[in-house]
C-alpha cells in the first residue's frame, strides 16, 4: 500500500538485506504512555544524555530507553548517581523495568511464581507473556469504559473501547507490535460540530454514525487499528515500517508533526552517529475528501527529515524539512534521497509540491528546567518580513516557545509546563488539497489549523505511587472565516482563493476566543489499569455569543490513553 507495486519490490529487497544485518531490536513505546513522564524528567535531570537527549521525535525505542533507565537505576542503588531521584521516581523506574522485562533483569527477583490460574499476570507488567531466548510476546487487554454528562444538550456521553495490544520480538532481531480496538462513543457537542464541518472524527480515520443496535446519529462507531515492525540495519541504523502516529517536538503541541490526525502508513529510518540523530519519514496519507460512503479515497505522500544535533552540554537543536505531494504513478522516488534538500529536488522536477522548513531547540538547565521551541516557515519573502506591518499573506510561518519546571517549588514530582504558540494565517495551506499539511481531513500540526494565538499551562503531580493528578488550561484566539471568504484560518481552503493579499493578521476575520480546562485524577488499580475521574470546562466567544461546554465523566481504562478533545 505504501508504494506502487514496483516500489514495494524495492522495499522488500531492502528489508531482506537489512534483516540479515539486524542486531537487538524492539518495538516502540506508544505515545502518551505514563512512562513518557519519567523519560521527560530524566531528560531534564541528565541534561545531555545520549538517549534521553535525542527525544524530540516520538515514539521511543523500548529497548534503548529501558536499558538506559536500568543503568540509571544501577547507579542510584550504588549511590553514585550525579542527581537525585525521589521515592516516586524510583517506584516508576521499577514499574517500567517490570513492564519491559524482556529488556531488563527485573524477572530475576520479582517474577510471580503462579499468577492467575498459573498463566495470567505471572509478571505484574503484562497479562500474558511468553519469554524465551529466541522469542518474546506480551499480550494485554485494551479497555476504556467511560461514562459522563454534559450541559450542552448532549446529555449522557460515553466511550466504549475493547481491544488487544500485542508486542514482542523474534530472536531480538525483528520487533513487532499491533493494537486493535472496537469503539463506540458519544462526544460533547463541539466535537460533533467539528465532525460536521470537516467530515472527520479527531484522531481517527473511517467511522460510522449509529450502530447496528442503535441508529442514534450522535454515536460514532469505528475501529482503531495500528501496528508495525522494527529492525536494525547495523550498529547506527534502525527502521520502522508501520501504520500509526508520530510526534515531533518537546511541547504539548507540535507545529511540525503532531498526533492529532488519524494514523497513517509510514517508513521511518533513523541514524545515530556521534552527536547527531537523523530521521527520515516517508508516509502515505489521504487527501481532503467529502464523506460520502465507501469509495477509494485519494492518496498523497509526505517525505520528511529531521536532524538533531547536541551542540553543547545544555543545548540541542534540530533542523526540519518536509514535502507534501501527489503523483498519479505513486511515490516520487527522488524524495527517497535521505541527505538532500527537498526544495532543490522540487525545483529540478519542476513540481508544484509544498515544502516546509523549520528549526527547533531544547535546553536543559540546573537539572530542573527545560526551555524549548519551534519555528516553521512555509514561505519566506524577505521584503515582506522586513515590512511586517503590511500583513502580507505570504508571511506563512508559526512559532512555539515553552518551558518545563520539574519538582516545582521543592515539591517532588510536581511538574509544571507553560507554552505559547503563534501561527500566521495561511500557514500549512496550499493551492490544492494535495499540498495542504493535513491527513484524512485533519491537520497534521496544530488542531486549529492556522491563524492562532495560544497559551497553554499544564500541571502533573504524582503525590503517591498509584495516584496521578493532571490539569491543563488552554486559552486561544483563532481567526475564523465568514461564509464565502478565505482569511487563512481554515487550512483546507486553497490560498489562491484568498479574500485579499495584505492586511492579514492572526485572529482575522471573525475571532473565536476560547478557554479550555481539563482536570483528571487517575488511580492505578494494577499496572496500567486506571480508575479515572475527569472534568472539562470549555467557554467560547464567537460573534458576541458565549457558549459553555461543561463535561464530567468517570471510567475504567486499561492499556490505552485517555481520549481527549483539546481544541
Amino acid at each position: 500500500m505504501f508504494l506502487q507495486s514496483k516500489h514495494s519490490v524495492i522495499f522488500g529487497i531492502l528489508l531482506i538485506l537489512f534483516s540479515n544485518l539486524a542486531t537487538a531490536q524492539s518495538d516502540y513505546i506508544p505515545l502518551h504512555h505514563k512512562q513518557y513522564t519519567l523519560f521527560d524528567r530524566l531528560d531534564i535531570k541528565t541534561a545531555n544524555d545520549s538517549i534521553f537527549g535525542f527525544s524530540t521525535m516520538k515514539t521511543f525505542n523500548r529497548r534503548a530507553f529501558t536499558n538506559r533507565v536500568q543503568e540509571i537505576d544501577s547507579l542510584d542503588k550504588a549511590a553514585i548517581l550525579p542527581f537525585s531521584l525521589s521515592k516516586i521516581d524510583r517506584h516508576n523506574i521499577q514499574q517500567l523495568l517490570m513492564a519491559n522485562n524482556e529488556w531488563s533483569n527485573y524477572d530475576a527477583t520479582h517474577a510471580k511464581k503462579k499468577g492467575l490460574w498459573n498463566t495470567f499476570y505471572r509478571n505484574n507488567g503484562n497479562m500474558y507473556q511468553v519469554k524465551t531466548h529466541e522469542f518474546h510476546m506480551s499480550v494485554n487487554p485494551v479497555l476504556n469504559l467511560t461514562f459522563g454528562n454534559t450541559n450542552d444538550g448532549t446529555g449522557r456521553t460515553y466511550i466504549n473501547t475493547r481491544g488487544i495490544l500485542v508486542r514482542g520480538h523474534v530472536n531480538k532481531q525483528i520487533g513487532f507490535y499491533t493494537f486493535f480496538s472496537e469503539n463506540q462513543e458519544i462526544t460533547p457537542d463541539y466535537v460533533r460540530q467539528w465532525e460536521r464541518t470537516f467530515s472527520s472524527l479527531p484522531g481517527m480515520g473511517y467511522y460510522k454514525k449509529g450502530t447496528s443496535i442503535n441508529n442514534d446519529n450522535r454515536i460514532f462507531d469505528y475501529f482503531d487499528s495500528r501496528g508495525g515492525f522494527t529492525f536494525n540495519g547495523g550498529k547506527h541504523f534502525d527502521f520502522t515500517f508501520g501504520y500509526d502516529k508520530l510526534f515531533l517536538g518537546n511541547g504539548i503541541r507540535s507545529l511540525m508533526l503532531s498526533d492529532f490526525s488519524a494514523p497513517y502508513l509510514f517508513l521511518r529510518a533513523r541514524a545515530r552517529v556521534w552527536k547527531f540523530d537523523y530521521q527520515n519519514i516517508f508516509a502515505q496519507m489521504v487527501e481532503t475528501h467529502r464523506r460520502t460512503g465507501d469509495f477509494l479515497r485519494p492518496q498523497k505522500f509526505m517525505a520528511m527529515h529531521h536532524l538533531s544535533y547536541q551542540v553543547s552540554k545544555r543545548l540541542n537543536i534540530g533542523l526540519y524539512e518536509n514535502v507534501m505531494f501527489g503523483r498519479a504513478n505513486g511515490f516520487e522516488l527522488s524524495y527517497l534521497n535521505p541527505v538532500i534538500f527537498y526544495r532543490s529536488v522540487e525545483q529540478q522536477l519542476g513540481s508544484p509540491d509544498k515544502v516546509t522548513v523549520g528549526l527547533d531547540f531544547k535546553s536543559n538547565l540546573a537539572k530542573k528546567f527545560q526551555l524549548y521551541g519551534q519555528l516553521v516557515i512555509t514561505e519566506f519573502v524577505a521584503s515582506e518580513v522586513l515590512n511586517y506591518r503590511r500583513g502580507d499573506w505570504r508571511n506563512k510561518h508559526a512559532a512555539q516557545l515553552g518551558a518545563k519546571y520539574i519538582d516545582a517549588f521543592g515539591v517532588n514530582n510536581l511538574d509544571l509546563q507553560f507554552e505559547y504558540n503563534w501561527l500566521r494565517p495561511f500557514t500549512y495551506t496550499h493551492r490544492d488539497s494535495t499540498g495542504v499539511f493535513a491527513h484524512y481531513n485533519q491537520p497534521l500540526a496544530h488542531p486549529l489549523g492556522a491563524s492562532v494565538r495560544e497559551i497553554v499551562a499544564q500541571v502533573r503531580y504524582q503525590p503517591l505511587p498509584k495516584l496521578f493528578v493532571f490539569a491543563r488550561a488552554i486559552n486561544y484566539l483563532h481567526g475564523t472565516d465568514p461564509a464565502g471568504q478565505n482569511w487563512g484560518g481554515n487550512i483546507f481552503l486553497p490560498y489562491n482563493l484568498r479574500t485579499q493579499s495584505q492586511g492579514i493578521f492572526v485572529g482575522d476575520k471573525i475571532p473565536q476566543q476560547t478557554f479550555f480546562m481539563d482536570a483528571n485524577i487517575s488511580y492505578e488499580l494494577i499496572e496500567n489499569i486506571f480508575f479515572d475521574v475527569n472534568a472539562q470546562l470549555r467557554r467560547t466567544q464567537l460573534n458576541g455569543v458565549n457558549t459553555n461546554h461543561n463535561f464530567f465523566s468517570v471510567g475504567i481504562r486499561a492499556n490505552v490513553q485517555r481520549r481527549t478533545y483539546e481544541f
